[in-house]
């Protein structure tokens, strides 16, 4: 029969090497779930960063776009307000004597 002390010390040994490659396993394992964590947590922020970049790009094109296009409201303003300008013309060529006949012929 073997002497349970002839495994002692080899055991205290493998205990020991086990309990370094757990803690190296935990360290590594700790490390490498923070690095990711981090990298997610780049690339979310610099989504954000890229979506407000492109959100104000937008603005700024509506803004333009409102600014370049005319409603329908403000086309009849304009088209009456050249209306209005145009017989004002004609009434003022009709009075300057010699250019338009006041009787019309």
């Amino acid at each position: 029969m073997l002497k349970p002390r002839h495994f002692l010390p080899r055991l205290q040994s493998l205990h020991t090497l086990l309990m370094i490659l757990f803690t190296l396993g935990y360290l590594l394992t700790t490390h490498l779930s923070t690095i990711n964590s981090l990298k997610a947590a780049i690339t979310s922020k610099a989504d954000r960063t890229e979506v407000e970049m492109m959100d104000k790009k937008l603005t700024r094109i509506e803004v333009k776009l409102e600014e370049a296009m005319l409603t329908k409201a403000d086309y009849e303003r304009l088209r009456e307000h050249i209306d209005r300008v145009m017989m004002e013309i004609s009434f003022r060529l009709s009075t300057v004597e010699g250019v338009i006949d006041p009787d019309g012929k």
